[in-house]
């Protein structure tokens, strides 16, 4: 990148919490002279709530009742709250940021699912998780959490092929967050794993329903278990039976993160058990 840092911006609020740099305060705004009604220790900059002005910034933000209003109007933009980076530590967030939007297609995340994200990693950066570690690593980890504790997990094989991650390693650094952060211990049935490689695939909204039933009706039985097998193997075997084999165990092993051999053991376990 350079001596210089990039003019990224990102939200302040997700700032806040990570943010520790401590500045000088003052209590009118030297652009519009009104009183500062928004002051945050954790905040580097003090920023004018009349005019959206950063004091000690090169740069300026819309106001923050403005920020509060187009927000409500649009929860599918990017990081559209914007700060200005001023220095390293603001840097690291920005990159986080801006690496998880570089997903945000291929790993089909929603407002919803980059602000959980965000959410874990500022949790992360506040105990130095992400001291001495790659920021990629730190993302596909916050994804990963973020996206369990809401129930719309994303295989973590898949976020480590859409970061360019070990898968191993990936995982490694998924059970330090769960242990350090005690975030993450959701357990989730197969059925949720079925929606995201659905989307993915564009496949029907019927195709999805008759997936999470089989599954629901299937693990009811006394003779199925699968505690101790990948939950994303069971989803993806149900939406091939329920996809009629219009798609490849393949594809499917792709879009759920697992191997083809996986999908083939799945749907025979499957099939034993809706034998009568």
């Amino acid at each position: 990148m350079g001596d210089s840092l990039s003019p990224l911006r990102v939200p302040a609020n997700n700032l806040e919490p990570v943010i520790t740099k401590t500045v000088e305060r003052i209590d009118t705004c030297p652009q519009c002279q009104s009183m500062l009604k928004f002051s945050a220790p954790e905040v580097p900059h003090q920023i004018c709530r009349s005019c959206g002005y950063v004091i000690g910034g090169e740069a300026t933000v819309g106001s923050l009742d403005e920020i509060t209003d187009s927000e409500q109007e649009s929860s599918e933009q990017t990081w559209s709250e914007f700060y200005s980076v001023t220095n390293s530590t603001e840097q690291q967030v920005a990159t986080a940021y801006e690496q998880i939007e570089s997903v945000v297609n291929d790993l089909c995340l929603d407002s919803t699912l980059r602000e959980q994200a965000a959410d874990v990693y500022g949790a992360a950066s506040q105990v130095n998780l992400t001291d001495g570690r790659p920021t990629t690593l730190v993302v596909g980890a916050a994804i990963c959490i973020g996206s369990r504790e809401i129930e719309q997990p994303r295989p973590t094989e898949r976020v480590a092929a859409e970061l360019n991650l070990e898968s191993n390693r990936l995982k490694q650094m998924v059970r330090q967050f769960q242990s350090e952060l005690a975030r993450g211990y959701v357990e989730l049935s197969p059925t949720a794993y079925v929606e995201f490689p659905c989307e993915e695939a564009e496949l029907s909204k019927q195709i999805q329903l008759e997936a999470e039933q089989l599954i629901e009706s299937v693990t009811e039985s006394e003779e199925f278990t699968y505690t101790s097998v990948h939950p994303a193997g069971i989803a993806g075997a149900a939406i091939y039976i329920a996809s009629s084999g219009d798609m490849t165990q393949q594809r499917i092993a792709t879009l759920t993160g697992v191997s083809r051999e996986t999908i083939r053991q799945r749907v025979a376990d499957l099939q034993e058990a809706m034998s009568p």
